[in-house]
């Protein structure tokens, strides 16, 4: 009974680390997995769910995998809740977001944003305790901006809001790119990863790429 007991316990563990905005640390159970390139590079895009043309705290912002698609679609990721959906989850065929209109952020009349930290730690270098945000209009948090990770008592998914102890910190660029782990194994005709229901998005942060590193941010559930 005790056997299973502790079984059970280091399995919810397992599944408690592996959550969106959580960082790889030592010994987890996914350090040193092999990780995959997306065939085109991921977009941040957002539905505008608010005041139309304009990024605001009702649009939900999503990892656009097929940056040739402007709409939501099948296995996108969620950086923000959408209902009762939660933040870091992949958008499902039958969920109520699929098909709708995407905008990229950094065109037209829309922000710039990019995966920025805090340097918390003050050593101008990207650590374990450095959060990671969506930062719109680099180089500074502002309100709207997305937390990716934790940061006091603020959890991943979350808004900045105006009077947030983090609104208005400087941001430094996040080394690294968008990876994914290949948790089915499956591959296409020309022998590279499939990237499907259930592969885990990650923000690849440090040499050696394409490896599941200390400090590299869990993107997906």
């Amino acid at each position: 009974m005790l056997v299973l007991t502790l079984v059970a316990t280091s399995a919810s563990w397992a599944i408690d680390e592996m959550q969106y905005g959580s960082k790889v640390m030592w010994n987890d159970v996914d350090e040193s997995g092999a990780l995959s390139p997306f065939y085109m590079g991921p977009e941040f895009a957002f539905w505008d769910g608010g005041i139309d043309g304009v990024f605001d705290r009702y649009d939900v912002v999503y990892i656009n995998i097929n940056p040739s698609d402007d709409v939501v679609s099948e296995n996108d990721v969620r950086l923000t809740p959408f209902g009762e959906l939660p933040a870091g989850s992949q958008v499902a065929k039958a969920d109520n977001d699929i098909g709708k209109q995407l905008t990229k952020f950094g065109t037209a009349s829309t922000p710039r944003a990019e995966l920025r930290f805090l340097d918390a730690a003050g050593d101008r270098a990207y650590n374990l305790e450095d959060p990671i945000y969506l930062n719109v209009v680099p180089g500074e948090i502002n309100s709207n901006d997305v937390r990716i990770t934790n940061y006091k008592g603020f959890p991943a998914g979350s808004r900045v809001n105006e009077s947030d102890s983090d609104n208005g910190l400087k941001t430094s660029t996040l080394p690294g790119m968008l990876s994914f782990f290949n948790t089915n194994g499956n591959i296409n005709n020309g022998g590279y990863a499939i990237y499907d229901r259930g592969d885990v998005v990650y923000m690849d942060t440090q040499y050696p790429f394409y490896v599941v590193t200390i400090n590299d941010a869990r993107m997906s559930i």
